[in-house]
């Protein structure tokens, strides 16, 4: 089981446990309450029937007199009711402890499955300087694509046409550079460069795509997703947070490379 689900499964049990404990605190006033309107005996308590008035005759008329009433002192609690506000206290205490503890327990749950990335893939990366980057995967270097293990990305060189609008938004004609994300969109395997063929060929289930990225065949439904990149300072930046899909089937927008220079290393 992932974490999150071994922490959701924590936190029910939790729940399940102070919900019972606060059952049986309610049971247990219940029952005494009961046990104090029945009395020990188990049969309910009676008033003692009042003595019967005594009549009076007409000639008899009882002398009314007016006596000041007391007025109503509070009466100090016993200890019996001394002991019932002690377990209330005790009872409004655990429990606001372990909703406290609920409280923390989620937050921290939340903070471990959605974690801040501060470094490696899914943010910026500075893969290198922009010059020394261009002279080794461009023309000069037999336009050799560059892996950068950190971000999970192959640069290559680009100077095509630029015509599908994938290509805008990752910066690739202005730089004459794209950061090609290494995984195969057919079913997620890492797709390594053929350096006889020039083409990026999936081992699993034979998918190929161009240099530039775009599909060239295979099972595939479309090129390979990218990243944008930009260059601040001389520095080569790609943002792997922002995955672009690539573009789709029948793309071709650089003819140079547009078909195998040499053999396959996965055949067809």
């Amino acid at each position: 089981m992932t974490p999150g689900t071994i922490a959701l499964i924590v936190v029910a049990v939790s729940v399940g446990l102070w919900g019972l404990f606060m059952a049986n605190i309610a049971i247990r006033r219940e029952r005494k309450v009961a046990f104090a309107a029945t009395g020990p005996s188990g049969t309910a308590t009676r008033q003692a029937p009042a003595p019967p008035r005594e009549e009076t005759t007409p000639e008899e008329k009882p002398e009314v007199t007016v006596q000041k009433v007391p007025e109503k002192q509070l009466k100090p609690l016993t200890p019996e009711q001394m002991g019932v506000s002690r377990r209330q206290f005790l009872n409004r205490a655990v429990s606001s402890t372990f909703m406290t503890f609920l409280g923390f327990f989620g937050m921290g749950t939340l903070s471990f499955l959605w974690p801040k990335v501060l470094g490696g893939f899914g943010t910026e990366i500075t893969a290198g300087g922009y010059d020394d980057i261009i002279k080794q995967v461009g023309p000069e270097g037999n336009f050799a694509p560059l892996f950068i293990p950190e971000g999970r990305f192959w640069l290559t060189y680009y100077d095509g046409t630029a015509d599908a609008a994938v290509y805008a938004a990752i910066g690739a004609k202005e730089y004459k550079l794209q950061a090609l994300y290494r995984k195969c969109v057919h079913l997620g395997c890492s797709v390594p460069h053929c350096g006889t063929s020039m083409l990026f060929e999936c081992p699993c289930h034979g998918s190929k795509y161009r240099l530039n990225g775009e599909y060239y065949g295979g099972p595939a439904p479309r090129g390979l997703d990218r990243f944008p990149v930009t260059v601040r300072g001389g520095k080569v930046v790609v943002d792997t947070g922002s995955v672009q899909t690539g573009p789709p089937r029948g793309t071709n927008t650089w003819p140079k490379f547009s078909e195998p220079v040499g053999s396959l290393c996965v055949p067809v």
